[in-house]
């Protein structure tokens, strides 16, 4: 689905209270936010920040995983951060989402065909995943950077992470 499309979606979806009900938090008219979002309707522009608040007061952070597809990657969500001393139930969680996915694909391919619901739900646990080795990721960037101080200093005075 195309950024607009996926953007129209949100916009109008009652579940968010619908474009009335954002069009009151962005401090913008009914018809003039329905034309933002409106793909047959190429004059009006939404604006990236008007795109970030309506992820942020929806929680629907559809628009920015379809910009993500549309170029060649993911969005995936990393909870808030754990101590340092969670990494390794952080690769255990990792790791047992792995095992999800393949579950889920195992169930899906029985029949030899990927049906709409089974999509939706592989797609679902591949984003738990993603976002599972996202975090791991960050910690194993923390465990690094708490046990290697002096290579860290370093990187900051030459302008690297």
């Amino acid at each position: 689905m195309s950024v607009i499309d996926v953007a129209h979606k949100t916009v109008h979806s009652d579940a968010h209270g619908g474009s009335a009900a954002l069009a009151t938090r962005l401090g913008m008219s009914v018809a003039v936010l329905n034309n933002k979002v409106n793909p047959s309707a190429p004059a009006h522009h939404l604006r990236l920040d008007e795109a970030m608040a309506i992820m942020e007061f929806t929680g629907d952070h559809s628009i920015i995983q379809a910009m993500a597809q549309r170029l060649g990657g993911v969005y995936c969500e990393v909870g808030v951060a754990a101590k340092k001393d969670d990494l390794i139930m952080t690769a255990l969680s990792a790791s047992a989402c792995q095992g999800n996915v393949m579950n889920e694909l195992h169930q899906a391919l029985e029949d030899g065909k990927i049906s709409c619901d089974q999509r939706v739900s592989l797609n679902a646990v591949i984003q738990t995943a993603l976002s599972e080795l996202r975090a791991l990721s960050q910690h194993v960037d923390e465990k690094h950077a708490s046990d290697n101080p002096h290579i860290v200093a370093r990187w900051q005075e030459e302008g690297r992470k």
